[in-house]
């Protein structure tokens, strides 16, 4: 720190000249005085905005991050954090300290649809039950990475911004032997003035997106699934009737090919050689798909918020609604006898 420096009026030694010996001097310094402590003020609201505020590398963070903002993280008043866990089961086990639970299932997606986008009230009650403002950073991790960045893609998609995935699964921040707790954070709910419409670029539907893209073919189709479930060798007579893949599709597993075992991404330079590979070096649109839109979420995140691709899309119906539309062209033709009941 540099040397103090406090200013006084009446060490300045100054009376204009046309205010010497009257009233109106006096009022003049009182004017100058009170315009330089309103001046102070803000000067020390910026300097502590600009003390405390977390800079963030990216979308992406490591758990070297989370660990070293977690007291932060952990004080359930603030709103300058906000860590999230989505996961079905393994958040009343434990979790990283300070993390709000999602619900994998009916607060990632609609439950009356089988995977499709949370409605406009639906992620209101969401947004409601995290307790952020619209100045909020969320880091978003869970025991899968596909799971983490379709809620990511959810936000997004609903205009939520300053979103964060953490570099690794869950499993990861525990092999580390990095801290958890079975404790809740009581984080006070708060009303989030959600964003209408919806960012609809990043969604493609069955009707027009993926209709266009068949018969234009202007954009390319990554199957993020094994490439069991691509070549049609492997399907669920429970979601659908046909196995294959859409026409013209290129294969690329997420995560398998995407991630490191313990979740985190493989390097940038890796991923786009991955990706380019199969053609997709970021001059053409995509529409990234799987069976419920889960997997895809996760190419799309690699392609859009990684590689930073435009014109990426994820189309959350994926197989589980193409494949049983019978006048749609599936690759190979296979079409099984039994109906899913």
């Amino acid at each position: 720190m540099g040397e103090v420096v406090v200013l006084s009026l009446d060490n300045l030694n100054y009376d204009p000249p046309s205010m010497k010996g009257r009233v109106g001097g006096v009022t003049m310094k009182k004017k100058l005085a009170g315009s330089l402590v309103v001046v102070l003020f803000m000067l020390l609201a910026v300097y502590s905005q600009a003390v405390y505020a977390v800079e963030f590398p990216g979308v992406v963070v490591s758990t070297d991050f989370v660990a070293k903002h977690l007291k932060t993280i952990r004080n359930p008043a603030q709103t300058d954090i906000r860590l999230v866990e989505v996961s079905k089961k393994g958040y009343a086990k434990g979790h990283i300290p300070g993390a709000v639970h999602i619900k994998w299932g009916s607060e990632v997606f609609n439950p009356l649809s089988d995977h499709m986008i949370l409605t406009y009230d639906e992620v209101k009650e969401v947004m409601k039950k995290l307790g952020v403002t619209k100045k909020t950073d969320i880091i978003i991790y869970a025991s899968k990475i596909d799971q983490a960045t379709r809620f990511y893609w959810t936000l997004k998609f609903w205009k939520v911004n300053n979103l964060h995935i953490m570099n690794g699964t869950k499993s990861k921040w525990i092999k580390e032997g990095r801290e958890k707790t079975r404790a809740v954070p009581s984080v006070s709910k708060l009303n989030y003035n959600v964003s209408y419409p919806p960012n609809t670029k990043i969604r493609a539907q069955l009707t027009p997106d993926v209709f266009y893209a068949l018969s234009t073919g202007k954009s390319i189709f990554i199957d993020c699934r094994p490439a069991a479930y691509y070549t049609g060798k492997k399907y669920s007579v429970k979601k659908w009737v046909r196995s294959g893949h859409i026409p013209g599709a290129k294969n690329v597993a997420c995560p398998e090919e995407t991630n490191n075992r313990d979740g985190s991404f493989k390097s940038k330079a890796e991923l786009k050689a991955i990706f380019a590979k199969v053609g997709v070096t970021g001059n053409k649109p995509v529409i990234a798909y799987c069976n419920t839109g889960v997997r895809s979420s996760l190419g799309w995140f690699v392609l859009s918020e990684i590689l930073g691709y435009k014109h990426i899309s994820n189309y959350d119906g994926s197989m589980r609604e193409y494949a049983n539309r019978l006048d749609l062209p599936i690759v190979p033709p296979n079409i099984y006898p039994k109906f899913p009941k």
